[in-house]
């Protein structure tokens, strides 16, 4: 009936309001400060009476098949012997099993480093802040249970600085070296990420190579110092909506189906603002991108002074008869970067055309209004003929060390370097990007109807538990995360 009910709701209103609940529990309670070796059950955020506490994990957590691992909110886990340097490798999350970070707004959860380093990402070194691994969640052909993991939720979390090298291989990563922070590829199980920060990574900040997704309004800053997407790969279906991409080497959102089997994801009200300038790869896109018979509809993204825009790419080429795309609204600072709103077969071997409902205008033309944010700051002088050079001779800034202005509750928005205040990413009252968006159905070439959201409310299960709504919605009237109605990215 429980379950039943989850979905009728999903049915009825696509964009629910899920109000703080009482943290939830499942099996065991952890005991002790130090999470380490084989974990199952509640990490609880009371600790000797004391609320919120901290807790430590000095070597890899693993969650065993059909066990679940659920971390309460307002819980900060710090991240100890990281780097590669330590021979037992950086700890990371195993998961074979179900693992949840139940944060909640106002009490979110934080997998981090000690302070030390928390405070900088380099973004010219690969290997330089030492780093954590992150969660890793094993495919369906491991070698330990030779099925997938279960399913990862993250809600109110922030994932700092994971992604770091290990010295040695284990049964999830094939090889010593760079992990994704979050790493999922059970095609038929759930990945649910809503209201989380990524912040920092070494390669991909996210890979889906498999998996029902939900990712809706989260911010995603600072990501990979010379190659790295927000990839989705072959078996992933569903929807990524209403984030904030900033500073990304490469791309935001992308979709690659190299395995031919599927890899159907809707793309729509994002803000992607400054990607794209730190790849070292050739023909490389800077802000969104669908590719290699992957499909999906692209709406209502805002793209600010990225690399460029969106690409719907020719070589290996993309699924274009079941690709929808239009109502881009795109500002460029230089004539340079206005050239690649569209980018062609000759620079980064794009097929996409100008569409209806998309803003793309000269230099400096069409700002959206952002409340915080000077989007003239950037300059792309001396970009295109020294590309590609490391990020720390190009503008914006941040550059070699990106500095976050937050309070350990997390509270503060991104730091603007170039200027005193706070960036903040809303539309400010009068921006021509309000209202404009498109709200419509949406059909394939043959007349067939795109249902968006792809998500459908995915119920995360395991053998005994069922846990929570998800919150999901469709296309917004306003372009970008942010929507003046409330009802986009909370952050």
């Amino acid at each position: 009936m429980l379950l039943a009910g989850f979905i009728s709701a999903c049915k009825n209103n696509p964009t629910q309001v899920i109000l703080n609940t009482p943290p939830p529990v499942i099996g065991k309670q952890v005991t002790g400060d130090t999470l380490r070796g084989f974990l199952s059950g509640t990490v609880p955020n009371t600790q000797n009476g004391k609320a919120h506490p901290i807790y430590y994990m000095d070597s890899t957590v693993v969650v065993n098949k059909n066990d679940t691992l659920l971390i309460q909110p307002g819980i900060t886990i710090i991240m100890l012997n990281t780097g590669p340097t330590n021979p037992k490798g950086a700890p990371e999350f195993q998961v074979y099993g179900t693992m949840i970070c139940a944060g909640q707004k106002g009490s979110p959860i934080y997998l981090t480093v000690p302070a030390n380093i928390r405070k900088y990402v380099s973004l010219t070194d690969a290997t330089s802040p030492t780093l954590w691994g992150g969660i890793e969640c094993a495919g369906p052909t491991n070698a330990f249970t030779n099925q997938g993991s279960g399913d990862l939720i993250v809600k109110w979390t922030h994932i700092e600085f994971a992604g770091g090298s290990s010295a040695v291989t284990d049964p999830i990563v094939s090889s010593a070296g760079n992990r994704y922070a979050i790493w999922y590829q059970n095609p038929t199980g759930h990945f649910i990420m809503e209201d989380s920060w990524l912040t920092g990574s070494t390669d991909d900040p996210l890979r889906i190579s498999g998996g029902n997704i939900s990712i809706f309004r989260n911010v995603i800053e600072c990501c990979a110092p010379t190659t790295g997407d927000f990839n989705f790969k072959s078996g992933t279906v569903g929807d990524v909506a209403y984030n904030v991409f900033i500073g990304i080497s490469t791309n935001g959102p992308k979709s690659a189906n190299p395995s031919k089997t599927v890899c159907n994801v809707n793309i729509y009200n994002n803000t992607i603002v400054t990607c794209g300038w730190r790849v070292t790869k050739p023909s490389r896109a800077g802000s969104t991108n669908i590719e290699d018979g992957a499909r999906g509809i692209e709406f209502n993204n805002l793209i600010v002074n990225c690399r460029t825009g969106f690409r719907l790419l020719d070589n290996p080429l993309a699924d274009t008869a079941d690709t929808q795309y239009g109502y881009m609204w795109y500002y460029g600072s230089t004539d340079a970067i206005v050239h690649l709103f569209y980018p062609d077969t000759t620079n980064v071997g794009g097929l996409e055309k100008p569409k209806p409902g998309d803003v793309a205008g000269v230099a400096k033309a069409n700002d959206p209004q952002f409340v915080a944010y000077n989007v003239e700051q950037f300059t792309a002088s001396g970009i295109f003929n020294t590309f590609p050079t490391p990020y720390s001779s190009q503008l914006p800034l941040p550059a070699l060390n990106f500095m976050r202005s937050m309070d350990e509750n997390g509270n503060a928005r991104f730091l603007d370097v170039t200027t005193p205040f706070k960036s903040d990413f809303h539309l400010a009252p009068g921006s021509k990007a309000i209202a404009h968006g498109y709200t419509g159905a949406v059909k394939l070439n043959n007349g067939t109807a795109v249902p968006v959201p792809i998500a459908n409310c995915p119920v995360a299960t395991d053998a005994n538990h069922i846990f929570g709504t998800y919150n999901v919605k469709g296309l917004g009237a306003d372009y970008g995360a942010y929507q003046t109605d409330n009802s986009g990215n909370q952050q």
